[in-house]
């Protein structure tokens, strides 16, 4: 599979909180380009962003990768297929796969599907804090 043909036809899709939110999105790119296998997380019928937040703050998978500190002037130190996970204050309530030879993180949004957004435009949407980890 070419990398480039894989990420572009995953551009755009929409998004689903059942089958193709952030989480089972991010872990299929973890999948099928890293061979990683992320756990399943079921997602509640009630989906709150409560529980988003909670979820991301205690799930056990967090103990499994190590963060990654920015590099020198902020620059993202983290290797290909990093998880980013994404706050707008302090606890993270998205995460993305950074894809460091495009510069990019790959994401599925609820309103926009998936996208394919640098740092910097994540950061002008509101998404402040970006935090990158790596497997032990």
């Amino acid at each position: 599979m070419i990398r480039s043909d894989f990420l572009a036809a995953l551009i755009g899709n929409k998004w689903d909180w059942r089958n193709y939110n952030c989480w089972n999105f991010a872990a299929h790119v973890e999948l099928e380009l890293f061979g990683r296998r992320l756990p399943a997380v079921s997602v509640p019928t009630d989906l709150s962003k409560r529980w988003v937040l909670e979820a991301f703050d205690g799930h056990p998978e967090r103990a499994e990768w190590k963060e990654m500190p920015e590099g020198p002037g902020g620059l993202i130190a983290a290797q290909d297929g990093a998880l980013c996970l994404m706050a707008h204050l302090r606890m993270p309530g998205h995460i993305g796969v950074w894809l460091r030879p495009e510069g990019r993180i790959i994401h599925c949004d609820e309103n926009a599907g998936v996208c394919f957004e640098t740092p910097l435009a994540l950061r002008q949407q509101g998404w402040r804090q970006l935090r990158f980890f790596e497997p032990k």
